[in-house]
């Protein structure tokens, strides 16, 4: 038997209309609101949709057709929501067992990410279609050898026209038919666990898309109007109203239900929490990380939220999340790269240690340059005419600015060859790494990625400034101490520079550009080539 159930507590009555029948099925409510009804069905996949009398204001009254909330699976042709009949022996099921392969790797600590966040129709393109779970299975050795240990996916959820970033969610429970099958998402999860890298999903729990089918069964039970100035990209899912009749907050309860699904069915290893200040409800963040952390077997889960304008206090251990983007590094490093006026030395040193900016645990917050929301680097830099062999100099600077810094590197797709196209639905330029400008920066990062799995000071949260001069726009710090001590001198001007800087004394080995040293009298004297960093560990 086959059970279909919708939850509408206030609606009068509920039909099921299925593919297999040309007759509505009447459905019977329980006293906790549920709509249901269990039927034979035979093997195959089945199309079906609720038929009820509208509750929301604008529609009022009117008798809708709408998919099922909690479908798993959606129709590409019509949009309907579908179920799979299998038969196992004698149990019948909608949802085939997937045999896990990799489910007791060792995966990395939240604080040993090196992250990568890729659109998975982008990632993948080729031919003129946009790129599939297969796609990127393929790419993941390449994805490995770089250094990245977790992968953060853009939305992978079902939106409607089957081309778009995923931020406007149709069906939360169901994977974008474009990409691939449940079967396909599952082996992408296991073949990166095979690789001891994560996945983390992009999971949008502050709105949904118009069309979702709770805004046409009784949109005041789930939305709240858009308060004063607020971006509108769709109905805002309001998590204080409360049903007292039936003791629950309904908004509430469903969003936690698609948390622990993800994590529950497709073993995936964090979520990056999107638009959480339009969300504004930290007592929900923080029900969805007990939630997902719960339901994750023991594994290691990182909820990081993307806060912005940034509040500090939504991350760290009693916080709501484990870790946010720091949204002021992207800011500070890109007018640092660009010479944009009034960048300073003193500014950019500062933004490398998340503390400055209020985080109390900033091992875990997210460092980036480019991310989906911003042009590329290489883009901005183009603006400021910052071109050709300039150009590359600054892209290696930031980048290792950014695995020095403390808190985890995200890297977007194609940073890591100098990729610069505009934001759009498009193939990455792999045809830059045939290219010694791309190959060199890719090589560059794989290096950067390697130094900072194999560095406890790396990833640990030590952080001193050794040195600041404005004018020459020169800075140095040390990342942890001891025998494991990393320490980075920057040169932020397009000029060579020669001079001397406090420095340990010791035997040094300077990894950039590969040769050996000793310091006495506490002071470096080196020559540092324009727009580059030097980075130096004990010989």
């Amino acid at each position: 038997m086959i059970s279909f159930q919708l939850f509408a507590p206030y609606s009068k009555r509920v039909e099921l209309i299925g593919s297999w029948s040309d007759q509505p099925i009447p459905l019977h409510r329980d006293p906790k609101g549920y709509w249901r009804v269990e039927l034979e069905l035979p093997d195959g996949r089945h199309g079906y949709k609720f038929r009820l009398p509208s509750l929301s204001p604008f529609m009022l009254g009117e008798v809708v057709e709408i998919p099922d909330p909690q479908a798993r699976l959606v129709d590409p042709q019509n949009g309907d929501a579908a179920v799979r009949v299998v038969r196992e022996g004698r149990d019948v099921t909608t949802a085939p067992d997937y045999a896990w392969q990799h489910d007791d790797v060792p995966l990395p600590q939240d604080n040993e990410l090196i992250l990568y966040e890729l659109h998975v129709g982008e990632f993948g393109f080729h031919q003129g279609t946009q790129g599939t779970f297969h796609d990127l299975i393929g790419r993941l050795d390449y994805l490995r050898d770089l250094g990245v240990n977790a992968l953060e996916l853009m939305p992978v959820a079902a939106f409607p026209m089957g081309r778009s970033w995923g931020y406007n969610v149709r069906h939360p429970f169901a994977l974008e038919n474009a990409y691939g099958s449940p079967e396909d998402f599952k082996r992408l999860v296991d073949e990166c666990h095979a690789r001891g890298m994560r996945l983390i999903m992009d999971i949008v729990l502050n709105h949904t898309e118009v069309e979702n089918p709770l805004n046409k069964i009784d949109f005041y039970y789930w939305f709240r109007d858009p308060r004063e100035g607020e971006p509108s990209f769709g109905p805002k899912f309001d998590y204080e109203r409360t049903d007292d009749r039936l003791g629950l907050r309904p908004a509430f309860t469903f969003g936690l239900e698609v948390v622990r699904y993800w994590v529950e069915e497709y073993h995936i290893d964090g979520y990056r929490l999107d638009a959480t200040a339009t969300l504004n409800n930290f007592e929900f963040v923080r029900a969805v990380r007990e939630t997902a952390k719960s339901h994750a077997g023991g594994k290691p889960f990182y909820i990081v939220a993307e806060h912005i304008p940034e509040d500090p206090s939504i991350a760290g251990p009693e916080a709501p999340a484990d870790g946010a983007w720091h949204q002021h590094f992207e800011v500070v490093a890109a007018k640092t790269l660009c010479e944009a006026e009034g960048w300073s030395a003193e500014e950019l040193l500062k933004v490398l240690d998340p503390r400055n900016d209020g985080y109390i645990s900033p091992g875990r917050v997210v460092n980036y340059i480019e991310s989906h929301d911003e042009f590329t680097l290489m883009e901005k830099l183009g603006e400021a005419s910052i071109l050709g062999e300039k150009a590359a100099r600054k892209n290696k600077l930031g980048a290792s600015l950014l695995f020095t810094a403390m808190g985890n590197p995200m890297l977007y797709q194609g940073q890591e060859f100098g990729g610069h196209r505009p934001r759009e639905i498009r193939p990455l330029q792999w045809e830059l790494l045939r290219a010694d400008y791309g190959l060199h920066l890719k090589e560059h990062y794989a290096f950067l990625a390697k130094l900072r799995q194999g560095s406890p000071a790396l990833k640990g949260e030590e952080f001193e400034v050794l040195y600041l001069e404005e004018e020459q726009k020169m800075i140095a710090y040390r990342r942890g101490f001891g025998e494991a001590e990393v320490l980075v001198v920057a040169n932020l001007k397009d000029e060579d520079q020669a001079l001397a800087i406090p420095f340990p004394e010791g035997a040094w080995r300077e990894l950039t550009f590969n040769y050996e040293l000793e310091t006495q009298g506490g002071q470096l004297g080196d020559t540092f080539p324009a727009s580059s960093a030097k980075i130096y560990v004990h010989r």
